[in-house]
């Protein structure tokens, strides 16, 4: 994929109505000007400023070819795609921790998303 020169910006176009606009680099005139021409924007105002920053970054993700924030690329059910096999650590041998040691039938769900 080719990198392109892209820049996000939020403009509040009402009072309390914030759009995420993304805009392309073009060809300036001049060596002293940057020049930026709309290629996205939202279509719905939102009522913060932060809002709109975060689904314009999450539209960037998009234009790049990667999956929006917080959903991943394709749905993936339990027990289905590459998924790496969650590591185990048992205490080691002899040691009393007050716990009882760890069960391999148990169930650990981790993952990924800083959010959750």
């Amino acid at each position: 994929m080719a990198l392109r020169d892209l820049a996000l910006t939020v403009l509040e176009l009402e009072p309390n109505e914030f759009h995420w606009v993304l805009m392309e680099a073009v060809q300036a005139d001049s060596d002293e000007c940057l020049v930026y021409r709309p290629v996205d924007s939202s279509t719905r105002g939102l009522p913060d400023y932060s809002e709109a920053l975060i689904e314009g970054a999450s539209a960037l993700r998009v234009v790049q070819g990667l999956a929006p924030f917080g959903k991943p690329r394709a749905p993936v059910g339990i027990g289905e795609g590459d998924a790496d096999e969650p590591s185990v650590t048992h205490p080691a041998a002899g040691s009393d921790t007050g716990e009882p040691e760890s069960d391999a039938d148990s169930c650990l769900f981790t993952t990924d998303h800083s959010i959750l």
